[in-house]
């Protein structure tokens, strides 16, 4: 995430980021579709609090190394807690931008991004970046969300958290270009990389009752914007808001889709 107006919000959130439950597997999973092997030195984008970046840390072993970066330095101190938790020291963590990478040309083995390529200003200028910092056959693997993320209770939450700050849907709405499979192959063939493999996994779970789900929905960015909303008007969105979700709820729980895109491709030759 290399714009720096988003560093003081991912900054204050970094207490309660590792609340948002659908952040790790899908994490988890790009280390393991993202095909690394002992030895590989890897380089984490927007690590955020290293779920990714443990994982391959696991996978490459003690003959290898994990660097994560990330815009937030409070993020990566939550990442080193966890890394050191762990138990893993071929682990380091440094403050970066993901398209302006301070890394020698051919640097890296493999190159992963766990569900945060869409936070860029620019995906095209980071994917050159990411390509020129791999080898010549390295890997580099991204994970991004479908559009039905969250739904149908993340477009209930957006409408009416829109409503109470008196802004229309689509003036909060970002623009996504990795909502689906063909946008995420293109972006990689566009950047120059070849054996492009695109393949989407269902992630989604159930949380158990509304407590839960309000834990995961308000741990996000989203907690900023509803910081700023005035005691009264945050206990009455959340009521009503919560009302919506709970008519939802199956015997089950309630039912969190994430439908997962994984690209996985290499760089063949100097781009």
């Amino acid at each position: 995430m290399n714009d720096v107006r988003a560093m003081p919000i991912f900054n204050a959130i970094h207490d309660v980021y590792d609340n948002v439950k659908l952040l790790r597997k899908p994490a988890e999973r790009l280390a393991v579709n993202a095909g690394l092997t002992t030895g590989q030195q890897v380089l984490d984008v927007a690590c955020g609090t290293g779920w990714a970046t443990i994982a391959a840390a696991n996978l490459v072993g003690d003959s290898g190394r994990v660097i994560g970066i990330d815009i937030a330095d409070k993020l990566l101190d939550v990442a080193r807690s966890k890394t050191y938790s762990a138990g893993l020291s071929n682990v380091e963590y440094r403050v970066g931008d993901a398209e302006a990478l301070e890394f020698d040309d051919a640097s890296f083995d493999a190159v992963i991004c766990a569900s945060s390529i869409f936070f860029l200003r620019d995906i095209p200028k980071a994917l050159q970046e990411w390509h020129r910092v791999l080898k010549v056959k390295g890997i580099i693997a991204f994970s991004s969300f479908g559009p039905g993320q969250g739904q149908p209770m993340l477009g209930l939450f957006q409408e009416r958290l829109a409503r109470y700050e008196g802004q229309t849907l689509t003036s909060q709405q970002r623009i996504v270009r990795t909502d689906t499979p063909e946008e995420c192959h293109l972006l990689l063939k566009h950047s120059g990389f070849k054996d492009i493999i695109i393949t989407t996994e269902q992630l989604g779970f159930f949380l158990p009752d509304t407590l839960a789900y309000w834990e995961e929905i308000s741990s996000n960015i989203f907690k900023l914007r509803l910081s700023r909303l005035n005691p009264v008007d945050l206990e009455r969105f959340r009521s009503e808001h919560i009302a919506e979700v709970e008519s939802l709820r199956t015997d089950q729980g309630i039912w969190l889709d994430i439908p997962t895109h994984f690209g996985v491709a290499r760089k063949h030759n100097i781009y």
